[in-house]
């Protein structure tokens, strides 16, 4: 925060921030939901619905969305 004093390209990016604030929210929301549909996706792709054959990467959901994540 202390060298945004001296540069102004860090003060720009500051400003650039606080003015677009909701949208940035917003970006955040749709990779959010968009991360969820995939990660639910394909840990159905991969596990199937096949219970007796199970993927250790793809246990659950969250186990695909850290997945999702990663790639």
């Amino acid at each position: 925060i202390k060298l945004a004093r001296h540069f102004i390209g860090l003060q720009t990016l500051g400003l650039t921030l606080k003015r677009c604030y909701r949208e940035m929210v917003m970006l955040l929301v749709f990779i959010c939901v968009a991360m969820a549909i995939f990660s639910a996706l394909s840990q159905l792709l991969e596990n199937g619905l096949d219970l007796g054959t199970k993927n250790k990467d793809y246990a659950s959901i969250p186990a695909a969305c850290w997945w999702v994540i990663i790639s």
